[in-house]
């Protein structure tokens, strides 16, 4: 584990950005200032020294009933997230998908459809007769958008005061040749939709046909990461907007390194705001392969991204097809939504899955609509199997409770969650343990709140609060430097959180 070097003072969420050093290693001078967002440990921001655990990419799980949607209907040649978007309506309580039906050489008369589904549980997918497009004849389709080709993001943003802007897409128009590139639409309902009367806001030769848009919370401001490759392999740029309509500031900000394997390249960023941080969903393409997985990447400014977490897969590819009977339909290529949607203490991931291979015939193409999941704030972890610790550098916060997201090892049976031969459960009286020592600026233990006198309280299936014999809460160290030591055993620490 690699000691990171001192860092500049984060006020809020991010209100103040990190500095960084001549070699991009985010710098901190100062006790970092925490709010009450979560704090995951999928990079060494907070880290100031480790002993006897390890950092573990939890890989995501997929759904059995894996593909969720197939091509079913006429106007449906394949499927494609690219990244496509899936959204929980709380007010309608339901999931909303928007997807890509392309033509295949059977199938010329698709128009590169947009379509919209909807679902209860984000399993099962319903696509309802909206009437809007017409397709041999008929308006009776889940069609929403013609000449969308390939590539939209759609977000929901309840913040603009505009109630017809309350769904906002960008998505890919190669149709109209004079305005061909990225185009920006809005709609009150996310199935009627109205154009930008100044599209494209991204004409094709500045940008690659794959891109996602998020919204930042701090700056309020829009960013697109999108594919580039001018003069060598495929990379990834941002660009800036406040309107969703002009776009501006074109930077690079992530690249294959040495560390990569040879003919790396990247496709597509999915990136998305989680706890006090960026997360971004990597698009691999091994260009050697033909094939296309999944990494996570985590960013404290959205500019630089750290690729700290073992550059694995994180949405895997399926078994080889006619050689298991698993998930075939993804074999070849997949790639993620833009961003998961957290429901019932998971984290759901939608996705592409292709059992073709990239440079594949477009008759081939065989595009179908996978899940996968993980559990709440577990992209990664620290570990251990005997005693080791976490130890934070100083930090300062305002919130009162101490939280924390770990799983304990029971030891009992084997389990697909856990690098060794194991299960996870709440009983700590199982073998697996966590403790939590606070430490004064000298890295002494202070009077109260030692590691022996800690004890874990179950809120809820994720969440534990964390308190001491004589002491319920953090509340007395409350804008004090203070470090925090997590001492485990036979468990996973995922995040923690004072709130």
């Amino acid at each position: 584990m690699r000691k990171l070097v001192a860092i500049s003072v984060v006020l809020g969420w991010m209100a103040m950005l990190p500095g960084r050093n001549a070699a991009g290693a985010v710098e901190v001078s100062g006790p970092v200032q925490l709010d009450q967002r979560v704090q995951l440990f999928i990079d060494d921001f907070l880290i100031e020294r480790t002993d006897r655990v390890w950092r573990t990419l939890n890989r995501s799980r997929k759904a059995p009933e894996n593909p969720i949607i197939k091509p079913d209907r006429p106007w449906e040649g394949y499927l494609v997230l690219q990244p496509g978007s899936v959204i929980y309506d709380p007010n309608q309580r339901q999931f909303q998908m928007w997807y890509n039906a392309l033509a295949t050489e059977t199938d010329s008369d698709i128009d590169q459809f947009l379509c919209y589904a909807i679902s209860q549980d984000g399993v099962h997918w319903e696509k309802p007769a909206l009437g809007l497009v017409e397709f041999r004849g008929s308006k009776a389709n889940n069609i929403v958008l013609r000449w969308c080709n390939w590539n939209h993001s759609v977000i929901r943003d309840p913040d603009d005061p505009d109630p017809d802007r309350l769904y906002k897409m960008v998505y890919w128009q190669t149709h109209d040749k004079d305005r061909c590139g990225i185009w920006s639409a809005f709609s009150p309902d996310g199935i009627r939709w109205t154009d930008s009367d100044r599209n494209p806001g991204v004409p094709c030769w500045a940008s690659g046909d794959t891109f996602s848009v998020m919204k930042d919370p701090v700056s309020r401001q829009f960013w697109l990461y999108h594919k580039t490759s001018p003069g060598g392999p495929r990379k990834l740029s941002r660009l800036v907007s406040d309107d969703f309509i002009h776009w501006r500031d074109n930077d690079l900000v992530l690249e294959p390194d040495e560390h990569d394997s040879p003919g790396t390249e990247f496709y597509g960023l999915s990136a998305f705001p989680y706890g006090s941080q960026y997360l971004g969903l990597l698009w691999v393409f091994h260009t050697s392969l033909q094939t296309m997985d999944v990494q996570i990447v985590s960013s404290r400014d959205g500019i630089t991204w750290d690729r700290s977490v073992h550059r694995r897969p994180f949405v895997t590819l399926g078994y080889q097809r006619n050689q298991y009977s698993g998930y075939s339909f993804d074999s070849g290529m997949a790639w993620p939504a833009t961003a998961p949607v957290s429901r019932n203490g998971s984290l759901w991931f939608y996705y592409s899955g292709f059992d073709n291979l990239h440079n594949a015939p477009s008759a081939e193409h065989t595009g179908q609509l996978g899940l996968a999941r993980i559990r709440q704030d577990a992209f990664c972890s620290f570990d251990a199997t005997a005693e080791g610790y976490v130890l934070t550098r100083p930090l300062k916060f305002s919130g009162t409770n101490l939280d924390v997201n770990v799983q304990l090892l029971s030891g009992a049976q084997p389990g697909a969650d856990a690098p060794w031969r194991g299960i996870f459960n709440d009983r700590p009286d199982q073998g697996g343990y966590l403790r939590v020592e606070v430490l004064d600026e000298s890295g002494d233990a202070i009077p109260g709140y030692e590691a022996e006198k800690s004890n874990l309280a179950g809120m809820d299936d994720i969440f534990r609060k964390v308190s001491w014999e004589g002491k319920k809460d953090v509340k007395d160290l409350q804008g004090k430097p203070v470090r925090l030591k997590f001492v485990l055993s036979r468990a996973k620490l995922y995040s923690f959180r004072i709130n």
